[in-house]
């Protein structure tokens, strides 16, 4: 059955908010000093992904390709990200995050772990536990039900940390 409309639209509010958490980390600072600002979630999901095509990233970010493109050369202008033929298609390159971009994301993902640390103090682990298992269920569920994601291949992952 589902949950009621109403239920659903109570919950539009928790996320729009969510969804604004960028701009409040960009004015705390929380961005990363050599990444641009624009292309920190790509190089961020590269990490994650590990290697794979600017196509499959652009689909699983739901955004233009030239939108990839663009933040894939600031990326690779500042050394965070490397290419290689895609062995598979010649024509195609995979991409992945180099030693630099990995520890980028790191110190970015500690310096907003921390933060979320404090606004969240109140909070025990078990809480943030939960919470994080229910955004990502619900995440996993919309995204199944919006897009399929690409195919980046995770055996193609070695060398990432």
């Amino acid at each position: 059955m589902g949950p009621t409309a109403e239920t659903c639209a109570e919950l539009l509010q928790p996320l729009r908010a969510l969804l604004g958490l960028k701009q409040v980390a960009l004015q705390k600072r929380l961005e990363a000093e050599n990444v641009p600002y624009a292309a920190s979630g790509l190089l961020t999901e590269l990490v994650h992904r590990g290697e794979c095509r600017a196509s499959d990233l652009a689909h699983h970010r739901v955004v233009d390709a030239s939108v990839v493109s663009r933040q894939v050369g600031q990326l690779e202008s500042a050394g965070l990200i490397s290419r290689r033929p895609d062995p598979a298609d010649k024509r195609v390159s995979l991409l992945r995050a180099t030693t630099d971009g990995e520890r980028a994301v790191s110190a970015l993902e500690a310096r907003k772990a921390e933060w979320i640390g404090e606004a969240l103090r109140d909070w025990d682990d078990a809480e943030v536990h939960e919470l994080a298992r229910l955004l990502d269920s619900a995440m996993r569920d919309i995204r199944r039900h919006t897009i399929q994601d690409g195919d980046c291949d995770p055996v193609n992952r070695e060398g990432n940390r």
